[in-house]
Parts: structure tokens; C-alpha cells; sequence
């Protein structure tokens, strides 16, 4: 997704990252966050792991426009070819509200109780 907002070129990953953190724990869910999956066994390995009522989501964490290394790529598509639902999110879905909707379905709550990001 590209955007011309200048507020989503301008977030770092690390941001987009605290967002998600404070959102995953307003909400009660469960995430596991692989700090730095190059000194793993599984090199390419999604950034966040979350879990809640609703399932499990497997999320790579991108700037606005951050390109994937062939190890993320090949990750994600396993996890598809797997039924996973792996996706990367950018600073233009924090800002359009798509992270905090996928959240709150995780979370199985209703989005309006937190207004349009929790």
C-alpha cells in the first residue's frame, strides 16, 4: 500500500511497533514479538505473533515503504499456503484504522467501545 500522507512516511517502524504493543495490551490479547529473527533458526520469521478469543495473526511490521527480504517472503507465503493469516502492516493501516479493527476482531470486542483506535 503506498500513501501520500506525510504522517505515514514519516512513522518509524519502532512507532508503529509501540502502537501495536499498547493496543495489543488494552485489549488483553497475547503477542509474542521476535526481536531479531536473523540470529534464529528461522531467519525471516514474522515480527509479531498475537493471539486472542478471535484466533491468531502472524504480522511483519514494515515503514511505509520497507520492502520484505526474500527470507520474510518466503515465511509469509508459507504461512498462507499453511491457512495462516500472515499480512504486513504499515504505517498507512495504522493510520486508516485497519490495526485496530483486526485487533479488536482478534480481541472479539466491539471496536466502538474504544472509538476508532484503542
Amino acid at each position: 500500500m503506498v500513501t501520500r500522507d506525510p504522517r505515514a512516511a514519516a512513522m518509524t517502524e519502532a512507532e508503529l511497533m509501540e502502537y501495536v504493543r499498547t493496543a495489543v495490551k488494552d485489549l488483553g490479547l497475547l503477542a509474542y514479538h521476535a526481536h531479531d529473527g536473523r540470529k534464529s533458526w528461522g531467519p525471516g520469521f514474522p515480527d509479531l505473533v498475537i493471539v486472542g478469543r478471535g484466533g491468531c495473526i502472524y504480522r511483519e511490521c514494515k515503514t511505509e515503504h520497507g520492502s520484505l527480504s526474500p527470507e520474510q517472503r518466503q515465511w509469509g507465503d508459507a504461512l498462507k499456503r499453511a491457512g495462516q493469516n500472515w499480512r504486513v502492516w504499515r504505517p498507512a493501516d495504522r493510520l486508516a484504522g485497519s490495526i485496530a479493527r483486526e485487533l479488536a476482531d482478534l480481541a472479539a470486542v466491539q471496536l466502538a467501545l474504544f472509538g476508532s483506535t484503542p
